[in-house]
């Protein structure tokens, strides 16, 4: 039987799952996509059916993920991605937004992505001073280029922790430094959380400049600067070779509110908000 791969684009939020990964008991992003494609639609019997282009943990929001199915070319041919889209969006939970899908080359993978940018919101972690723009930008940059990222990881076995950064910069929303943008073509696991509290621990003054690139260009010296919480994390794109980019109107996101006692709850609230509007947005409906 002739097969056809499909490669679609999604996104989900990140509190609804337990990461991104297929894990046993627990819902995951993977684990639901499975469940649609082999028991709801029955459009397949592999035992892992779906491949995605970058994993999460739970917590991180993913405003645009991609992944892809093999199916009988006959059921593509005879539904398209509208059928396609349909099919699936009556299965999919609230919690994931189903963007679009097409026909690729039989040997296209997700995870061989030309570059995936992330978004960090610095301003909603505990402690926050907005720095001066040319400090943030200096400190930003120190995350760029090619480094064996080992003190800002979770080590694997058998892993590189060699990546490159291509760029890193301030996230700026409506005048304000809210956080920053970084981009590469692979990150290592817990890379960006890892930098996110480097980065905090400069800007109050709990750890030096010095200190940072010190952990930096010393991987073989274990130096931990902790890790910040996934709430503030989004997966913001993912781009690939042949396949159109989706660009968005940046979103107005509010300063968080200090009044309350409860203003970082607000402010996981606000996250899923960004990412609603960006849902509606890429979708043509807001």
């Amino acid at each position: 039987m002739e097969k056809a791969r499909i490669a679609f684009r999604f996104g989900h939020f990140g509190d609804c799952f337990h990461g991104s990964q297929v894990q046993p008991d627990v819902p995951t992003v993977q684990g639901t996509l499975m469940h649609i494609f082999k028991k709801k639609l029955k459009w397949t019997n592999e035992r892992m059916p779906v491949a995605m282009a970058s994993r999460t943990d739970s917590g991180v929001h993913v405003r645009l993920n991609g992944g892809f199915i093999d199916l009988e070319k006959s059921r593509w041919d005879a539904m398209g991605e509208s059928g396609f889209i349909k099919a699936v969006g009556h299965q999919i939970p609230d919690s994931i937004s189903l963007i679009d899908a097409r026909q690729v080359t039989d040997d296209w993978s997700p995870r061989r992505a030309l570059h995936r940018t992330y978004r960090y919101r610095m301003e909603c972690m505990e402690g926050w001073i907005e720095p001066e723009l040319k400090d943030f930008e200096k400190l930003c940059s120190l995350f760029e280029g090619e480094h064996d990222w080992s003190n800002f990881c979770r080590r694997e076995p058998g892993r590189t922790t060699i990546r490159v950064v291509e760029s890193c910069k301030p996230w700026i929303n409506s005048g304000r430094i809210v956080g920053f943008e970084i981009v590469g073509e692979a990150f290592v696991w817990n890379q960006v959380r890892r930098i996110a509290n480097a980065m905090h621990a400069v800007i109050t003054n709990y750890r030096t400049i010095e200190r940072v690139i010190e952990a930096r260009d010393n991987p073989q010296t274990e130096i931990d600067l902790g890790l910040a919480e996934p709430d503030w994390l989004i997966l913001w794109s993912v781009s690939w070779e042949d396949i159109p980019d989706i660009d968005s109107p940046e979103p107005t996101i509010p300063i968080p509110d200090h009044s309350s006692s409860r203003w970082q709850e607000l402010c996981r609230q606000q996250q899923k908000e960004i990412l609603i509007r960006q849902f509606d947005l890429i979708e043509g409906q807001y």
